[in-house]
């Protein structure tokens, strides 16, 4: 069993698309069924269900499955903020208590970045596990890298152009701009966040390299 923590503006939509095609009906898209370990119980999960994803905590499955390899992506912690900021304002979900938050208030950037769910957002979803208790871990802004990796180490034939889905279509560029101060305090906001980043980072940097020719 794949479970796969969809962090929110970490590029689990697109990656979606990449399991459906791998898994196709004995995938279950698991977006409000189960969100902690609390409320996982049997039978919630479909009989033959390969692969999980979607927007849940890494425990959530802990007890259903013992043997599940856990899978998830993650992102640079400003640009995901900012990301999920105009995210927000782009597409309103009236559901998410701090969507409501911003559209009510009409918070800044950086008051959007203050509020506490958006802190730290990732090591949340990541429920304290080290990330050594997972068997993959793709990096967003190396989307491709990470997709072929995820192929290799899995067996899986992957698209090499696969669909990249919920990206702003008025970005100009591959980061968004914002003031030194603001990236410099939202950054003060998310060290966690940034810690397991640059983690993933190092890690995908050796399974990289590991698997590149050796020069003679």
């Amino acid at each position: 069993m794949l479970v796969s923590i969809h962090i929110p503006k970490c590029g689990g939509t697109s990656f979606r698309h990449v399991l459906q095609a791998l898994h196709g009906d004995r995938l279950f898209l698991n977006y409000g069924a189960i969100f902690n370990r609390a409320q996982a119980r049997p039978g919630v999960v479909p009989a033959g269900t390969r692969c999980i994803h979607g927007h849940f905590f890494a425990d959530a499955f802990d007890d259903l499955f013992s043997g599940r390899r856990l899978i998830t992506w993650v992102r640079h912690p400003v640009e995901r903020v900012v990301s999920n900021y105009h995210h927000f304002l782009r597409s309103p979900d009236l559901r998410d208590d701090c969507c409501r938050t911003l559209l009510e208030q009409k918070l800044t950037l950086r008051q959007f970045a203050e509020l506490d769910w958006m802190r730290n957002e990732s090591t949340r979803y990541l429920a304290g596990k080290k990330i050594g208790e997972f068997a993959f871990v793709g990096v967003a802004e190396r989307f491709l890298e990470s997709l072929r990796l995820f192929g290799e180490e899995f067996g899986y034939l992957v698209p090499l152009s696969p669909p990249r889905e919920n990206l702003n279509p008025t970005r100009e560029s591959s980061r968004y701009p914002m003031s030194d101060e603001d990236y410099a305090h939202i950054l003060s906001l998310n060290s966690l966040d940034l810690a397991w980043y640059d983690q993933a980072q190092r890690r995908l940097d050796l399974a990289i390299g590991e698997k590149l020719p050796v020069a003679v």
